[in-house]
């Protein structure tokens, strides 16, 4: 993850942006940009947990998508700190591996892919259309650091293919993408130097408000490469939830990083409008606490599911200023020894979720471990949550590290909470 830090930048498009907007007829943007009262938050969805099938060995950042009913797993990255606790499933290092998963053979474990042709890396962004995973960028401990080629993985004949993209306009991590019909739009992200992170700018300082920045690419004419949109008017951010519902994008959150080279927590939230092309500004997150990359946590096209998180010290706002976290964080109790590089976490487990009918804020089930930067995979009334951080967890008596190789699943139902 990211470190914590302190900045500040004049926002001039922030005056032009009306937090009381209206939206899509009928889902008008709150009058406030207030939070919800943590208290008063209603369970919207209960989440029956179960285990997934386990991925080959531990990881986190690694992308996660569907395809012909396949999932899909590209790159991510273990630290290896918890490998003397199970040898050989937290081998330290960055991944370029590809696995599938067949869901509809319920017996099938986790298939070797083609690898992905690019150098091994953690926090590439993708989006899936028309059958196929489009993927960019990312970050390793290596020159040049952070990424900028991209490749597609499509899956012809029952066989699997990367072909080669056009890259990005500059190296990012962690963008919140997503697509709509054969359009991928790509919201914020982080540059990264081997020193530190920045989301204000690229390490270069050329690329201003990297972390608010809107690229689009057209699938349709892979030639012309990406271009700019009309950035979010927001905090610069990057692990930043980018949904779509009924043709918009919801930005929810993420995290910022200030000049120091510090993380902070993002709870702004943000609804973007392809076709008439404009934000508005949505409710803050019910407390301050990170979100993740994933775009396919969406339930029944309204809800949007948004599980656990951590604190930083400090909140960034739109205008550029440092407010005091907020909010009551939730955490499991532990009944286990621990490993001894993990005993002490601020990793959470809550869940919450977003009703774009009713633009509030509620509950689900919460998760049974503490996590952050989790990516989320639904289809139908299933859940599919891929860990990030934990801080080891026991499941069923068998323990599980800080980038766990463990699936967790969950059977959705929707509470009657109107």
């Amino acid at each position: 993850m990211l470190r914590a830090w302190a900045y500040v930048v004049v926002l001039a498009v922030v005056g032009a942006v009306n937090a009381g907007a209206a939206g899509e007829a009928g889902h008008p943007a709150p009058e406030s940009p207030d939070p919800q009262q943590q208290a008063d938050l209603p369970q919207m969805l209960t989440l029956e947990w179960s285990a997934g099938r386990p991925m080959p060995q531990g990881m986190q950042d690694n992308h996660v998508t569907l395809i012909d009913n396949w999932l899909v797993s590209v790159g991510g990255f273990c630290q290896g700190g918890d490998d003397d606790w199970k040898p050989g499933k937290y081998p330290r290092g960055f991944l370029n591996k590809t696995w599938g998963l067949d869901l509809d053979n319920p017996s099938a474990e986790w298939a070797d892919l083609p690898d992905y042709p690019g150098a091994p890396r953690q926090g590439a962004q993708g989006a899936r259309v028309a059958g196929s995973l489009y993927l960019w960028g990312g970050f390793s401990y290596s020159e040049p650091y952070t990424y900028r080629d991209g490749h597609r993985l499509s899956r012809v004949d029952g066989e699997w293919h990367w072909t080669s993209l056009p890259p990005l306009p500059s190296p990012a991590a962690w963008s919140g993408m997503s697509s709509i019909g054969t359009r991928i739009y790509a919201v914020g992200g982080a540059d990264y130097d081997a020193q530190r992170f920045y989301t204000l700018t690229d390490r270069t300082g050329a690329v201003k408000r990297l972390g608010s920045r809107l690229i689009v690419f057209d699938t349709k004419d892979t030639d012309a490469g990406w271009t700019e949109q009309k950035e979010c008017p927001g905090t610069p951010r990057c692990l930043t939830t980018a949904a779509v519902v009924n043709g918009k994008i919801y930005v929810m959150g993420g995290v910022g990083v200030m000049q120091s080279g510090s993380d902070c927590n993002v709870v702004d939230s943000w609804r973007y409008d392809p076709a008439a092309k404009s934000w508005e500004r949505l409710r803050d997150m019910p407390i301050s606490g990170t979100g993740s990359t994933s775009s396919l946590a969406v339930y029944k096209d309204r809800y949007i599911v948004l599980p656990c998180g951590y604190q930083y010290g400090e909140v960034m706002k739109p205008d550029g200023s440092l407010a005091a976290l907020y909010g009551k964080t939730s955490q499991i109790e532990r009944t286990w020894k621990s490993h001894p590089h993990y005993k002490s976490t601020r990793y959470t487990n809550h869940c919450y979720v977003y009703d774009t009918k009713t633009n509030l804020y509620g509950t689900a089930t919460p998760l049974p471990f503490d996590d952050v930067a989790s990516i989320t995979v639904i289809e139908g009334d299933t859940a599919y949550l891929f860990p990030g951080e934990t801080g080891g967890f026991v499941w069923e008596g068998e323990y599980f590290g800080h980038h766990p190789e463990f699936v967790l699943k969950a059977a959705i139902q929707e509470c009657a909470w109107e």
